[in-house]
């Protein structure tokens, strides 16, 4: 084991996400979709996610104004127009027209989520809170959607039907194969 000269955060694999907004302006919605990597599970009563934006992001301005988001789990399939989300401004560029992806209406709050994502979450911002670089947003999941087509015989997403695709080190890679259930060893 060696030491490294810098510290480094290597926690990983990340998710990989798209979350999508919408801003209303009159009667038109500039519909927005931001790849990101950095979120995670805050808590499940209830159900709170965070997801974590650069200070000043478009994304991050849209959902502190209109306190909601959505959350889309995208697939390996799908790479190609991720990166686009991941690499292009929603302030200069419409990501659903660049990239092809099938906006549906979420039914609770005023958001695209992405048609091509097996599962999608509305959220309603609960908290934010800012750091040196990025601002955490926590939001309260209200609404969840699963593309039938992923579900096992128990009515549960597979998630070895759905491909999902992880960020590393400044690499996309896939998750692999299901190795075993939590608490295969036995319950204490």
């Amino acid at each position: 084991m060696i030491e490294l000269k810098n510290v480094k955060n290597y926690l990983a694999p990340l998710p990989v996400i798209l979350i999508t907004s919408r801003l209303q302006e009159g009667n038109i919605n500039k519909d927005n979709i931001a790849a990101i990597s950095w979120a995670g599970i805050c808590d499940n009563t209830p159900h709170l996610i965070n997801i974590n934006i650069a200070k000043g992001k478009y994304s991050g301005q849209i959902i502190k104004m209109t306190k909601e988001f959505g959350v889309c789990i995208p697939t390996s399939k799908h790479i190609k127009e991720i990166d686009i989300c991941g690499s292009t401004h929603g302030n200069a560029v419409n990501k659903f027209e660049i990239t092809g992806f099938t906006s549906f209406e979420a039914k609770l709050i005023n958001v695209p989520l992405i048609q091509e994502c097996p599962i999608n979450m509305e959220c309603t911002l609960e908290d934010v809170i800012s750091f040196e670089s990025h601002e955490m947003f926590t939001g309260k999941i209200i609404k969840t959607y699963v593309d039938e087509n992923i579900l096992d015989a128990n009515g549960k997403p597979d998630f070895g039907k759905i491909d999902l695709l992880a960020y590393l080190n400044d690499e996309y890679w896939t998750l692999g194969r299901k190795l075993g259930n939590l608490f295969y060893t036995g319950k204490k």
